[in-house]
């Protein structure tokens, strides 16, 4: 039983130092498109956005594995304007568009729905 604890401690042990040489040149700054945002609300406007983008046409294929989470990322948003705007867009629905206040915003938006 001894023997059995210290070869499992040591495949745990040379696992982590086979692992850690690629978890160190992995760049989280190439992956997120939007982490020059500061502010909260525009992260997550941006993410819910760019996210897609990011993937091939096969990846969008397969909606099960690749799911488009860009309605969560609208729901984060706090400012209530940017979140109607948010959902307006990501769901492409241009009658949520007329909801929006902001008359600059909904111009901007009915330019990005189809």
């Amino acid at each position: 039983m001894k023997n059995l604890n210290s070869l499992g401690l040591l495949g745990i042990m040379m696992g982590l130092v086979l692992m850690v040489p690629t978890l160190s040149q992995a760049d989280p700054k190439a992956a997120d498109p939007c982490v020059q945002h500061k502010d909260l609300d525009q992260l997550n406007l941006c993410r819910a956005f760019e996210i897609d983008k990011a993937k091939t046409a096969e990846q969008k294929k397969d909606r099960y594995k690749n799911k488009n989470h860009s309605t969560y990322y609208c729901s984060l948003i706090k400012e209530r304007e940017l979140q109607k705007y948010c959902f307006a867009v990501a769901s492409q629905t241009k009658s949520q568009c007329g909801n929006l206040v902001d008359p600059k915003l909904e111009k901007k938006c009915n330019s990005q729905v189809k």
